[in-house]
């Protein structure tokens, strides 16, 4: 017998604030919510039902703890991406999908699926090394990230020319053409297990210059209708090539000649 959503057991990897507001919005549910974050002092401690301190990488940790949910999700994409495959093996939910989350966490895979799938996104190319940055047909200045664990600014660098590879990042990275863009943009879509599927407004993005962090967002967005409905369509489609369950922050540039490319 189907348990009654009040009955479910909510799991979430990660407690820092984007937990705290998912818990806030379960509790209008009657959800059960038990969360695993590595700080034992994370925003979520005082008003999940449950909070356990520990890894969220590492497998025994987030496997135990899933063992305990009916439904697991993440607030963070560095997680234990093969205990999630054993839960949803074992039958457990899991939104996003571990194979979605597994693309999200390495940007190179992610660049990749772009190109599969006809979404605008800036010119790329793989790489593995500081040597493979000497090798590469790229004009300067370019755009370096690191495929995996970059966020907030973190793992990206800018390189002006020859002389910077001695610092850049000796990892598997990707390089991405610099893009001349107007302002970054943003779309939330939400997605459920039958397909169907909403959008938020769109944002813009205004940054902190030295913390390259968001420091505000605009909304209503003061862009045209057209380039609001062709940002909406590529979430869209975004969303429904990944065949997603749960929601997608879909973050974009607009051009300075109007065009639009997935960040």
């Amino acid at each position: 017998m189907a348990k009654q959503i009040s009955e479910l057991k909510l799991g979430i990897l990660g407690g820092g604030q984007l937990g705290r507001m998912l818990i806030q919005e379960a509790i209008n549910y009657n959800l059960t919510t038990l969360v695993l974050d590595p700080d034992a002092d994370a925003p979520c401690k005082h008003i999940a039902n449950k909070f356990e301190c520990g890894s969220i990488t590492d497998f025994d940790t987030v496997y135990n703890f899933g063992k305990k949910a009916d439904i697991i999700t993440i607030e963070i994409e560095k997680v234990n991406i093969e205990a999630l495959e054993q839960l949803e093996k074992e039958g457990k939910l899991v939104f996003p999908q571990s194979r979605v989350i597994r693309l999200i966490q390495d940007k190179g895979v992610q660049k990749q699926f772009f190109k599969e799938n006809d979404i605008p996104t800036a010119p790329f190319q793989l790489v593995n090394s500081k040597e493979d940055l000497l090798n590469t047909n790229f004009a300067y200045p370019y755009i370096l990230k690191q495929r995996k664990d970059g966020y907030d600014g973190k793992g990206v660098m800018k390189i002006n020319s020859i002389a910077e590879i001695d610092n850049a990042f000796d990892a598997p990275s990707l390089i991405e053409e610099l893009v001349d863009f107007d302002k970054e943009i943003a779309i939330i879509v939400a997605r459920n297990q039958k397909g169907d599927i909403k959008t938020f407004p769109m944002v813009e993005m205004e940054f902190n210059a030295e913390a390259n962090l968001v420091e505000f967002l605009i909304s209503p967005s003061t862009y045209p209708d057209d380039i609001q409905e062709r940002a909406e369509k590529i979430a869209l489609h975004i969303a429904n090539a990944l065949n997603i369950t749960g929601i997608l922050a879909v973050e974009m540039f607009v051009t300075k000649n109007g065009d639009i490319l997935v960040n």
